[in-house]
């Protein structure tokens, strides 16, 4: 009886959230959009420097590339040439504009998972937090924004459709920056 009156006051709570009162007069938004990007790539192992803890990986279309294995992944002696890799990447950005100047910001939280001992090499790595960084250019044909990224290197997002006024969005205007990204690495 306690989880059916927990369930209905939890209805009533999101339906009071959900639906706008008719008295609140209608707010100017700032513009706003959020990104979302979903990878998943399946790499070869091409050399292991266990020394080094380097692996070297080539993918589908023949590029190669080293990667550097965090002391934080376990079992790492057990990757050997010709095992695959799978490497998901997800990410979430969501955005707000405030317009005019104003001062900058970074907070942000990292965590990392590795397999049990003894199991097959994995990792998953998370990363999240709030980033209030300066727009450094726009591109209003091409629906680019470019600003400092959370190690203050310059980044461009190319920004979708639904972003609400995109083109109200200015050189030196306030982008707050929420985002989460989560890298999920496994051997085969």
């Amino acid at each position: 009886m306690k989880i059916i009156s927990v369930i209905v006051m939890i209805v009533i709570l999101m339906l009071t959230l959900v639906l706008p009162s008719a008295a609140e007069p209608a707010v100017d938004e700032n513009p706003s959009f959020i990104i979302t990007e979903a990878s998943v790539s399946v790499e070869k192992v091409q050399d292991v420097n266990y020394k080094a803890r380097t692996v070297t990986l080539k993918d589908d279309e023949g590029k190669v590339r080293t990667v550097k294995v965090s002391d934080q992944v376990r079992n790492f002696n057990q990757v050997k040439q010709g095992d695959l890799v799978t490497i998901e990447v997800n990410q979430t950005v969501s955005v707000e504009v405030q317009p005019g100047p104003g001062d900058t910001m970074n907070i942000a939280a990292e965590s990392q998972s590795s397999a049990a001992p003894g199991a097959k090499p994995s990792s998953t790595r998370i990363i999240e937090g709030k980033l209030k960084t300066r727009v450094e250019a726009i591109d209003y044909e091409a629906r680019t924004v470019t600003f400092k990224n959370r190690k203050g290197v310059l980044t461009t997002y190319k920004v979708g459709e639904q972003a609400k006024h995109f083109n109200e969005i200015r050189r030196n205007d306030m982008l707050v920056i929420e985002y989460t990204q989560t890298v999920a690495v496994s051997v085969k």
